[in-house]
C-alpha cells in the first residue's frame, strides 16, 4: 500500500503501487478534496500501473464514486477524471465508479498508459 500525490499546474497525478485498497483510495481522496488547490484543477489522474493487487470491489467503486459526485460541487470545472490501468479485472470496476458521477460536469476515461492520458488532456484543452 503506497501512493504519491503530485500536484501539477492544472491538475494532479496519484501514483498507486503495491496493494491498493478502497480505504487507501478514500484516504487519498480525503487529502485531495481537503486541499484548496482541488477547487481549481481541470484533471485528476489515478495511475494504477504500479499496483500489484487492487482490492477494490464494485460496491467499493460505487461508494467512492458517490463521494466523488458530492465532491464535484466544490470544483465546477469540467474535470477530466482519468484512471490509468491495463488490468482487465479492474476496468469493469472503474466503469462502475465512473457511472456514479454521470450527470455531473466531470468526465471519466480509462487509458493504458500515462502518456495516453496526458495526450488526451492536452487535446481537450
Amino acid at each position: 500500500m503506497a501512493y504519491k500525490i503530485i500536484w501539477e499546474a492544472k491538475g494532479l497525478l496519484v501514483n498507486f503501487s503495491g496493494t491498493v485498497t478502497e480505504k487507501e483510495v478514500m484516504m487519498v481522496n480525503d487529502l485531495i478534496y481537503g486541499d484548496k488547490r482541488f477547487e481549481t484543477i481541470t484533471y485528476q489522474i489515478a495511475d494504477y500501473t504500479g499496483a500489484v493487487d487492487i482490492q477494490i470491489s464494485p460496491r467499493d467503486a460505487q461508494v467512492i464514486g458517490a463521494l466523488d459526485k458530492s465532491s464535484s460541487r466544490w470544483n465546477r470545472s469540467r474535470v477530466k477524471n482519468i484512471v490509468v490501468t491495463k488490468d482487465d479485472k479492474f476496468i469493469p470496476i472503474v466503469k462502475t465508479y465512473f457511472r456514479e458521477f454521470e450527470g455531473t460536469h466531470w468526465e471519466g476515461r480509462i487509458f493504458d498508459t500515462l502518456e495516453m492520458a496526458y495526450e488526451w488532456i492536452i487535446s481537450r484543452n
